[in-house]
């Protein structure tokens, strides 16, 4: 999220006068709720799931995604290189144990 969690709460006459500037706000990050009356009929805010993605297999990172406590990802995950370190097994506890001993010495 950019701007931060602002929120902020507008009538219905107010936000259709100054649709342009609420709409600069919801860019930078406000979430506006529309308010007719003392009830909150709407929200505006950034879109946060993209179509082209899948949704997210864990119920909770949906839920902070939706919540933009979570940004998602902008494409698929691809698959890294192989390593050109290969080290034989158990190298790497051999040389952490001769680290810790240099150190106690």
């Amino acid at each position: 999220m950019r701007g931060g969690a602002d929120i902020k709460t507008v009538g219905v006459k107010e936000l259709k006068n100054n649709l342009s500037a609420y709409l600069r706000e919801v860019r930078r990050g406000t979430r506006i709720l529309v308010a007719d009356r003392t009830t909150i009929v709407a929200e505006l805010r950034e879109p946060t799931l993209r179509d082209d993605l899948p949704e997210a297999s864990d119920p909770l990172l949906s839920d902070w995604i939706r919540e933009q406590l979570l940004v998602a990802p902008s494409r698929k995950k691809t698959a890294l290189p192989a390593s050109p370190v290969h080290l034989e097994e158990g190298a790497a506890q051999r040389l952490l144990d001769e680290d810790r001993e240099e150190r106690r010495s």
